[in-house]
């Protein structure tokens, strides 16, 4: 049996080939049953994260972020999951690949939308003695998916609730996703996307290091981070619990939060100098939203009316520019909404009314996701 759905994927990889798929990526299409039951997939954010190490199981670089399966070259690595003729298989792969598991196959390569989920991360990895890696081996990659073909990115629910029926273990995992913290107001969910096989990322992504981000400020921005650089090394350190409860400055009334401080924007800005021109802007907006800032700050305002950022920049803070799926279970990426949003608004009035012009008020500033 095993035999014969091989024989079966590698006959749809040959006729997904004769279909002239885009040797760049492998898009999922979900057909059937699938199609009629989910009408609508939801499409990703624009820009969404990944860290990697030399140790990653699969292979990403500055030209191509590959599944384990691409980069041993595997029969099926070309095989669009939707088009697996074992479907149970296919789940059993998902499963394991969503809780971090190894297996046999894996052709699911994994982003997340959080900022905050990515570099905690970074001090996870850097703590796992299995791994064993210095700030300068782990690095976070930003990929601007508006440069992708549509259904190259699945959302890891939309993908979980196609093959749930598929296997028991991942229909119970769609549960955990959704689970409440015990100790804190937010949930296990970390905004996770996924490509497959080989997806070619080269003029698409950016490249830091772990140990650049540190160097230019990002204690400043969550001195807790500090905190996380000091675990003690072993096999199985903190990861989610720390993100959750970071979260819980987002729950916070508004009037209550710390802010961002004088020191932290400008570390944020430090580390959007990393990255090339287009990609500064949206950056120092994702690292200034870690702080969880007052909304009426009109300092960040300010930072952004800077000369370092173009109009072009901040008009593609625009919501029809730059999208974003801010889930509630995702305070952390509805914050950079805000943000992203009170920039454009800033620029818009400005321009309107033909000089810069504060925006005090953007605390009622109406986001729609």
């Amino acid at each position: 049996m095993g035999k014969e759905t091989l024989a079966l994927d590698i006959l749809n990889n040959q006729l997904q080939t004769l279909d002239l798929v885009d040797p760049e990526c492998l898009p999922f299409h979900a057909t059937g049953d699938i199609e009629r039951r989910h009408e609508t997939f939801d499409d990703p954010p624009r820009y969404l994260f990944r860290i990697f190490t030399p140790k990653s199981q699969g292979l990403t670089d500055s030209s191509w972020a590959k599944s384990m399966d691409a980069r041993y070259e595997a029969t099926n690595s070309r095989v669009d999951i939707f088009a697996r003729a074992d479907r149970q298989r296919a789940a059993e792969m998902i499963n394991r690949h969503l809780r971090w598991w190894k297996g046999p196959d894996d052709n699911l390569v994994s982003w997340t939308s959080s900022l905050l989920f990515a570099l905690t991360y970074i001090f996870h990895l850097h703590a796992n003695t299995t791994h064993g890696l210095d700030f300068d081996n782990i690095n976070l990659c930003i990929i601007d998916t508006s440069r992708f073909p549509a259904a190259v990115f699945f959302r890891d629910m939309d993908l979980i609730r196609a093959f749930r029926l598929a296997d028991n273990d991942l229909r119970n995992f769609e549960g955990l996703r959704s689970k409440r913290s015990r100790r804190f107001s937010g949930s296990y969910y970390f905004g996770e996307y996924l490509s497959q096989g080989a997806l070619k990322i080269e003029g698409k992504c950016q490249i830091v290091s772990g140990q650049d981000i540190i160097s230019q400020g990002l204690y400043d921005i969550l001195p807790e981070f500090e905190v996380f650089a000091g675990w003690e090394p072993g096999r199985n350190p903190p990861w989610a619990d720390p993100v959750i409860e970071l979260r819980e400055r987002f729950y916070r009334n508004k009037t209550e939060r710390q802010g961002i401080s004088s020191e932290g924007l400008q570390a944020a800005l430090n580390i959007s100098q990393l990255f090339d021109s287009n990609w500064r802007l949206p950056i120092a907006a994702s690292f200034i939203a870690l702080a969880a800032p007052h909304v009426a700050d009109e300092k960040i305002l300010l930072a952004f009316r800077s000369p370092s950022f173009t109009d072009q920049n901040r008009e593609n803070c625009s919501p029809c520019r730059t999208k974003m799926m801010a889930y509630d279970a995702l305070p952390e990426v509805k914050e950079y909404g805000i943000i992203m949003r009170s920039i454009h608004k800033d620029y818009r009035l400005g321009q309107f009314k033909g000089k810069p012009l504060l925006f005090k008020y953007f605390a009622f500033y109406v986001i729609k996701y």
